[in-house]
């Protein structure tokens, strides 16, 4: 798979997170303040850039793309509609979480987006890590330093979590009771399975 990583806006910190170097990474908007304060240079920033502290000068080699105020995509989408259109189909979106509630849904119905267009993505950052799961199996390693969360995003989703503090077996957990928020893991990694439906499972630190 093609891959690229998108720096997005907004408080969270993104030091932790691994970007290889040599990735092709995209700044939506203010996610170029982020990108500088850990000492990487995009390939293109990308944006209304209504809330950019600094742009790149003349002499600075990232590709800049300006989209007009009044648009219907979220910075973040736009960046992420970029990265499809040059064939890139395996997408993080980093430091995407905090701040704003409604960038953080926006953000996690992203991921969705690209479930929904053939494409794969998760979202990265210090304090939250974030993927869409529809009709499938994963495994994530053991971090006591973070919860584990799960949610129905489709009607009714039936879900079985293996090797957490509150197990479930062929759950049929709807999409308007939250009964799989603040799990906690153990010391074997944690199997969740979506028999189906989708979900968005979320790790969130402490």
């Amino acid at each position: 798979m093609k891959s690229c990583f998108i720096i997005c806006g907004g408080p969270e910190s993104i030091s932790s997170v691994n970007i290889p170097a040599n990735s092709f990474v995209i700044c939506a908007d203010s996610g170029y303040d982020k990108a500088l304060s850990v000492g990487i240079a995009p390939s293109l920033l990308i944006g209304d850039f209504d809330s950019i502290s600094l742009m790149p000068d003349n002499n600075n080699a990232t590709e800049i793309i300006k989209a007009p105020a009044h648009k219907d995509q979220t910075d973040t989408l736009l960046a992420v509609t970029e990265a499809a259109d040059r064939g890139f189909t395996d997408i993080t979106l980093v430091g995407a979480c905090m701040g704003r509630t409604d960038h953080l849904i926006a953000n996690l119905q992203t991921l969705k987006y690209l479930s929904h267009n053939g494409l794969t993505g998760r979202i990265c950052g210090d304090s939250t890590d974030a993927f869409f799961l529809k009709d499938g199996k994963t495994e994530i390693a053991p971090d006591k330093s973070r919860y584990l969360s799960v949610f129905a995003i489709s009607e009714e989703c039936e879900i079985s979590i293996e090797n957490a503090e509150y197990p479930l077996d062929h759950y049929k957990m709807s999409d308007f009771y939250p009964i799989g928020v603040s799990n906690e893991f153990t010391d074997k990694p944690c199997i969740i399975t979506v028999h189906k439906g989708e979900a968005t499972i979320l790790t969130v630190k402490k």
